[in-house]
């Protein structure tokens, strides 16, 4: 999927689902598992090559996840 894609994804009927994990392996070297976030809908992007997305959650975040991804938000 091209960058377009996903910036015309509701042009061109197609759902974007997102995952997540916080990191890529835990403390004992075994890999994180994903949490589904469910669907997304582009809001803007910056750069290329890597682009990076915002996306805005159909679904509200679980509380869970709530304080990795302040974390995450703070950099």
């Amino acid at each position: 999927m091209g960058s377009t894609s996903y910036i015309n994804h509701r042009k061109e009927k197609k759902t974007i689902l997102l995952f997540v994990r916080e990191h890529k392996k835990d403390a004992y070297g075994f890999t994180m598992p994903y949490h589904f976030l469910g669907p997304v809908a582009y809001q803007s992007h910056k750069g290329a090559k890597p682009m990076s997305i915002i996306w805005e959650l159909e679904n509200s975040m679980p509380a869970y996840l709530w304080h990795a991804a302040a974390k995450m938000a703070v950099g």
